[in-house]
């Protein structure tokens, strides 16, 4: 296409012509005529196939979270011999950098690193590259894109967290999960059976051994059993402002993402997305590309292992009424749970339901060890 050299080389060689017309100067008909020919031929010259270097785009880290700082780096290398290129990098639709890159020869090799922040939770897309070639006046340019386009997802900011534990752990949601797996043993706990003390639970007493010794034993279970964390993120958009959601996603990245534990395994509910986190990367792909919905989402689904003990967490912008008849109808029989509210609880919640507000992640990271921490760590 002619730049803003060219169009003013046409207007004023149009003029030339006119004047020459007017007054009968062969000059000025030379001259204007040549002004008008010259952006032709640039044209003319920069439409001809012109071979561009070979791009290898590389983007690190590979799985970016928000506030990270992301490296693209291309890679031009020439089969060929190449002209001279300014060669620009979109992200996002915008140029984030550019670059003169002198005629390359055959097998020759460059690079172009860009550094940028990436800010926000969500999709990125990276390309294409362009190269533009002018012609030696200036007069013509052409763009040719490659066609590199690709996407890579930032994930939601997070803290360290600890996966609840009934062998190494403590805290108010670690002491719930015991007393639950108490009032609800199966028979894979199943350990022997002792002596009846006073105080044992009737419905323990094992009424076949006891006939055989003819006195009342009862059964005893190993306390600790396995673990199902699952993390239900309430995605009704009446219940977020536009900072409180995105608390919430990083309050959910920093759960599935807890450090393991051989007897935690994580459930991820996303409004209607249900997701057995097996590798937390699956969890975080898509708590990066959730949004809010007009509909109720709330879903809890069951436990990936009934003889498991259910610690359910539900994270959420405001606590309102409905949300807590919602709570009440999704209260765990043999676990314990929490509702961590990112903006403010304004009605009552269930009596089994422990609550926490966390306007901010550091807040999360500062109160969650009240709930689960390690043994002998103090809060």
């Amino acid at each position: 296409m002619p730049t803003r050299a060219a169009r003013t080389s046409l207007v004023l060689g149009a003029m030339a012509l006119v004047a020459a017309r007017l007054f009968g100067l062969f000059e000025l008909f030379v001259l204007g005529t040549g002004m008008l020919i010259a952006p032709l031929i640039a044209m003319a010259l920069v439409r001809r196939p012109l071979p561009i270097p070979d791009v290898d785009c590389s983007t690190t880290p590979r799985q970016p979270r928000e506030g990270d700082r992301l490296r693209i780096e291309l890679s031009f290398d020439a089969s060929r011999r190449t002209p001279a290129y300014d060669v620009r990098q979109f992200v996002d639709g915008r140029i984030v950098a550019g670059t003169r890159v002198p005629p390359l020869s055959a097998g020759s090799h460059r690079t172009l690193t860009v550094d940028l922040a990436a800010r926000e939770r969500g999709e990125m897309v990276i390309g294409p590259t362009s190269f533009m070639y002018l012609d030696p006046l200036a007069l013509a340019r052409r763009v040719v894109p490659v066609d590199d386009v690709r996407s890579i997802l930032i994930h939601p900011d997070r803290v360290v967290t600890i996966a609840p534990s009934l062998r190494n752990g403590e805290g108010r949601l670690i002491n719930a999960l015991r007393r639950a797996r108490g009032r609800a043993p199966t028979e894979r706990d199943f350990r022997g059976v002792r002596d009846y003390q006073r105080g044992d639970d009737i419905r323990r007493v094992n009424w076949k051994a006891s006939a055989k010794r003819d006195s009342l034993l009862v059964n005893e279970y190993d306390p600790d059993s396995d673990v199902v964390l699952q993390v239900i993120v309430d995605t009704r958009h009446d219940r977020h402002r536009d900072d409180t959601f995105e608390v919430a996603m990083r309050v959910a990245a920093s759960l599935i993402d807890c450090s393991p534990d051989a007897d935690a395994r994580v459930v991820l509910c996303v409004g209607d997305a249900i997701t057995r986190i097996d590798a937390a990367t699956v969890g975080l792909d898509l708590l990066a590309s959730a949004s809010t919905h007009p509909q109720p989402t709330l879903t809890a689904p069951d436990s990936p292992d009934p003889t498991a003990v259910l610690a359910r967490v539900v994270i959420t912008g405001r606590v309102d009424a409905e949300l807590c008849a919602s709570l009440e109808s999704v209260t765990p029989t043999n676990g314990a749970a929490v509702v961590i509210a990112c903006d403010t609880i304004d009605a009552a919640l269930p009596r089994e339901w422990m609550s926490m507000v966390c306007p901010t992640l550091d807040d999360f990271a500062r109160r969650w060890p009240d709930f689960v921490r390690p043994v002998g760590r103090g809060i």
